[in-house]
């Protein structure tokens, strides 16, 4: 799960250089929802004592408020899908980040 993460969090920091930063308030809410339903996935991660769950928002979450548009939308699909397995600590979703390009 870990290397999972960090694929992430590198995504994360290629987004933010390549799309551009700004606020949730900025990207009519979909950083802000990214965010959201990445710590809501970490919060049922850390429940359920997934490994590595421990550092989950600050490995996963953190960066995902500056998401924009279609590209915040994708990780907050991604997050509610993570959520939503009957395995919360399984790694059954994709993330597409065709739209963070």
């Amino acid at each position: 799960m870990k290397s999972k993460w960090v694929g992430v969090v590198v995504l994360l920091l290629a987004i933010s250089s390549a799309v551009g930063c700004s606020s949730s308030d900025e990207s009519n809410g979909t950083g802000g929802a990214a965010l959201a339903a990445c710590n809501s996935y970490c919060d049922a991660a850390i429940a359920k004592s997934c490994a590595d769950s421990a550092d989950c928002k600050v490995n996963e979450c953190a960066e995902l408020d500056k998401a924009t548009g279609a590209c915040g939308t994708a990780f907050k699909t991604y997050y509610d899908c993570l959520k939503a397995q009957s395995d919360v600590c399984g790694m059954t979703c994709t993330l597409n980040t065709s739209s963070c390009q």
